[in-house]
């Protein structure tokens, strides 16, 4: 999760991008030369580009494997408190004691094994994702290099309303399912 000072320090950078954007848009040009700007709606890229929804349903995959494992031993944790709650009923408490130490390890062993699983996933979803989050990142900068922006914004997250002619979201997922390909 990010921070909410981070969070606050990227929409003023954010608000500051917009801005620097709309001052050189209503001033029409910059010394003499048209302002070009353009918008991109990165998780629409994400969610058309294949390579990045064969990665989304490989961690899919993965967390559910993980989720199957944490359900396991959580049914264990049941079964041996249902278990402990029946023996208590007809011996005395000191024989329960092994039950209830078992469930301690038990929840213990899940405390870790849920964290454990949490890390792995962070770290399949970076193994997985970085290259992905580059090289959309990429592709961004060659279209703006090969067609001259001065500026290309992140439509979701600075952009309240952009000319869809300025939008050049379906063209990124085109051109990088194009290579995928």
């Amino acid at each position: 999760m990010k921070s909410l000072g981070s969070r606050a320090a990227k929409a003023r950078l954010s608000m500051l991008i917009v801005l620097i954007a709309s001052f050189c848009l209503i001033s029409g040009s910059i010394g003499q030369e048209a302002f070009k700007l353009g918008v991109v709606n990165t998780q629409k890229v994400l969610e058309g580009y294949e390579k990045a929804k064969a990665a989304i349903g490989t961690l899919q995959v993965y967390g559910g494997r993980l989720e199957e494992s944490l359900n396991a031993l959580e049914d264990e944790i049941r079964s041996l408190r249902d278990k402990k709650a029946k023996t208590q009923l007809f011996v005395e408490e000191a024989q329960t004691a092994d039950l209830e130490a078992e469930i301690l390890r038990k929840q213990q062993e899940y405390q870790r094994k849920a964290q454990e699983s949490q890390q792995g996933l962070l770290n399949k979803e970076k193994e997985l994702m970085e290259p992905i989050y580059k090289e959309i990142r990429d592709r961004i900068i060659e279209v703006g290099e090969a067609d001259d922006y001065d500026i290309i914004l992140e439509k979701g997250l600075v952009v309240l309303y952009v000319d869809e002619k300025h939008d050049l979201t379906q063209r990124l997922i085109g051109s990088l399912n194009e290579n995928t390909e």
